[in-house]
């Protein structure tokens, strides 16, 4: 086939251009293998970029990225580029943290309060209550609040009191007591929990209890029988009981008391310091015999000290059959 000169250069220029075509292709293809698309995430920016680089060392030169030494990328510098990967870029957050007691403003990474504790060197133990929550998303100048949590569990015994299951007896007197069985305490064991915030004692907590002895009733004999004195004061209040050694004596002592007063049955002598001259008086004795019954100290005597008194008698026979014996004196209101 004979081709003129013009068809040669037309079909000449046509293989050209498929050729140019079919080598741009071929290039666009090969660039195109040799790139990856990344996420370039600065400070929760985020950027697509089509890189050549093979680690990120040289895609942060390639980008003309300076990273300052409080910054933290993620992943490494040495990690290889792969297609779609996330390349993190962080700056530090500054905060406002009380730890307990302690406070400090400082400065840190870490995109959760989790992490931003971590990088600080700040340790929690199981019991501390952080504010905000471990996994909240940390912000610039956000406040965290740690309280300090301990708890100490010891175990503690307790006695049991004894309950008193009384009895009338009316062969006793008013007062008089008999134990007819002896009552025992019991004895509880308790588990106990303290809880301290902040080295501060808040609550105590039993998380168990446990009766190891069951206390054991007393049972008493109670008396209701009333005595001379009980009868005759009925509801008369009484300041003090004193058992006193008692004399007695006679008109031919004086007829004059040292009050004054007329020398006479119910007037009796006193130590002042013991009993105060006009004082009521309510006397009793204490091995059967007669009681004198009321009385006023209204007289002293030289033998008349400390816990003794001296009871007049109209008769001296009287006086004499009284003698000396023990007396209980009842101090009125």
């Amino acid at each position: 086939m004979n081709l003129s000169k013009n068809d040669f250069r037309k079909k000449f220029a046509t293989g050209a251009a498929i050729l140019l075509v079919a080598s741009s292709v071929i290039t666009m293809g090969f660039s195109k293998a040799l790139s990856n698309d990344v996420n370039l995430i600065v400070n929760g920016e985020t950027k697509k970029v089509v890189t050549y680089s093979k680690n990120v060392e040289d895609f942060l030169e390639t980008e003309g990225i300076e990273v300052k030494n409080t910054e933290e990328v993620v992943p490494g510098i040495n990690a290889e580029i792969e297609p779609g990967m996330d390349i993190v870029i962080s700056s530090p957050k500054s905060y406002y943290i009380k730890d307990g007691k302690k406070i400090q403003v400082t400065e840190a990474l870490g995109e959760t309060v989790a992490e931003t504790l971590g990088n600080l060197n700040i340790d929690l133990n199981k019991h501390d209550v952080v504010t905000p929550a471990l996994n909240s998303e940390t912000t610039p100048g956000m406040n965290i609040t740690i309280e300090r949590v301990k708890k100490e569990v010891q175990t503690k015994e307790e006695e049991i009191p004894f309950e008193i299951k009384k009895i009338e007896d009316k062969n006793m007197y008013k007062g008089e007591t008999q134990v007819v069985e002896k009552g025992e305490k019991g004895l509880k064991l308790s588990t106990i929990q303290n809880t301290f915030v902040n080295d501060e004692h808040v609550s105590v907590d039993v998380l168990k209890s446990e009766i190891k002895q069951e206390a054991k009733t007393e049972v008493q004999k109670v008396g209701t029988k009333e005595t001379q004195a009980q009868a005759a004061l009925g509801e008369r209040k009484v300041k003090r009981v004193i058992t006193m050694q008692a004399t007695a004596y006679d008109p031919t002592a004086g007829s004059r008391t040292a009050m004054g007063t007329r020398a006479r049955v119910g007037a009796v002598a006193v130590d002042p310091r013991v009993i105060p001259l006009g004082s009521k008086l309510y006397i009793e004795s204490a091995d059967g015999f007669p009681s004198y019954g009321y009385a006023t100290a209204e007289d002293t005597g030289g033998a008349i000290k400390g816990n003794r008194i001296d009871l007049f008698y109209s008769t001296n026979s009287q006086a004499l059959r009284f003698g000396r014996r023990n007396v209980k004196v009842y101090v009125l209101e």
